[in-house]
């Protein structure tokens, strides 16, 4: 029975290397769309929505700032999600710093053994949720031009994060059990220098993840669009369930009220190019078919909570569900603050790569 199963797994993963293959080889110019396509969405909307989230939730977490965090965010930890106080800190981080700040500070605290790693785990499959800029201006002022249907889903977004954690932690111990650090453990702060230099550094290697996880499904997108004959909204959904950015942008160009929807869905589920970079942060302490099953979970709350909220927007927000006025990434908002962190991204790559090279000559 195994070697059937082994032999059916390699059957289908040998199947689709020899059609990706097939795919770039005779049909390049849909990849090399993808891949541009990619490379927008990464400097437009990635790079600069994520970068400054991600170093300064790490400088955040560094410092002492951290334990005002923990306290404020205590009762939510103990009473909704059954963690100790540094699970509220870092769900809070996560809210704001986009899709690889929870996972990334989930690892960097197992790792400095401040957190259970069977707490982490739990945490990992809802401490996850879009950078507010992202949505609210990405997603709501350039794809469906209404800030207020932007301000509405991210809304909807830290909610079902909220709804999610909650109903995966009923099944959880609680806190206090053995294998939980104890709240009241000394945590050491290490320099702020050494703090920014780690927080710069981490934030850099992120950000080549996401972004090769993005430029990767976006040519992977092209080829089953040109290669698939779907409907519109075949190709909203699966290009939301691939990758977030070109399915909110996909599910903007739909008639009516069906994209604002779709995209509620795609922002709490994430799609699945986020799974993989959350999979590239955690390592060994997530479970690919644990976060695609909360990711699901969660796309659905958020879906209801949107349903259930749609009648807060205004009449002007409403209107936009039937624009003519096609969607765009949303590059032209604050375009001298986007040029001085794409400046800082690239001093930091440099800084970055010319410390590992000191270290390889080192060696």
């Amino acid at each position: 029975m195994e070697r059937i199963k082994a032999g059916a797994r390699d059957l289908w993963q040998g199947s689709l290397c020899i059609l990706l293959l097939w795919g770039i080889l005779f049909r390049g110019s849909y990849a090399k769309d993808g891949i541009l396509r990619g490379l927008t969405s990464c400097y437009q909307v990635i790079i600069p929505a994520l970068f400054p989230f991600l170093v300064v939730s790490h400088l955040i977490m560094g410092s002492r700032l951290s334990l005002a965090l923990e306290a404020l965010f205590s009762p939510v930890s103990r009473f909704l999600f059954r963690s100790g106080r540094q699970g509220g800190a870092i769900f809070s981080m996560a809210m704001i710093g986009g899709f690889p700040v929870g996972p990334k500070l989930l690892r960097g605290a197992v790792d400095r053994g401040e957190l259970d790693r069977g707490e982490a785990r739990r945490l990992a499959l809802f401490c996850v949720a879009p950078a507010p800029a992202f949505v609210i201006t990405g997603v709501g002022g350039g794809m469906f031009h209404s800030m207020q249907l932007g301000a509405v889903l991210y809304l909807c977004s830290v909610l079902g994060a909220v709804l999610t954690g909650t109903l995966l932690s009923r099944r959880g111990p609680k806190r206090g059990k053995k294998g939980h650090a104890p709240a009241h453990q000394p945590r050491q702060f290490e320099p702020f220098s050494a703090v920014f230099v780690q927080a710069v550094s981490s934030s850099v290697q992120s950000l080549l993840s996401i972004c090769g996880y993005v430029i990767l499904f976006s040519a992977l997108l092209q080829l089953l669009g040109g290669c698939l004959p779907l409907p519109d909204g075949g190709k909203a959904l699966l290009s939301g369930l691939l990758e977030i950015t070109s399915g909110c942008l996909t599910a903007a160009a739909l008639p009516g009220r069906l994209g604002p929807y779709l995209a509620a869905f795609f922002l709490g589920f994430c799609g699945l190019s986020a799974v993989c970079q959350m999979q590239f942060c955690l390592g060994d302490l997530a479970s690919i078919g644990k976060l695609l099953g909360a990711r699901l979970l969660c796309g659905g709350l958020v879906l209801g909570l949107f349903s259930l909220f749609f009648e807060l927007l205004p009449s002007p927000a409403v209107d936009v569900f039937f624009s003519s006025t096609p969607p765009r990434l949303d590059g032209a908002v604050n375009a001298p603050l986007t040029s001085v962190l794409l400046l800082l991204f690239c001093l930091a790559a440099l800084f970055t790569l010319s410390r590992k090279s000191r270290v390889l000559l080192d060696k």
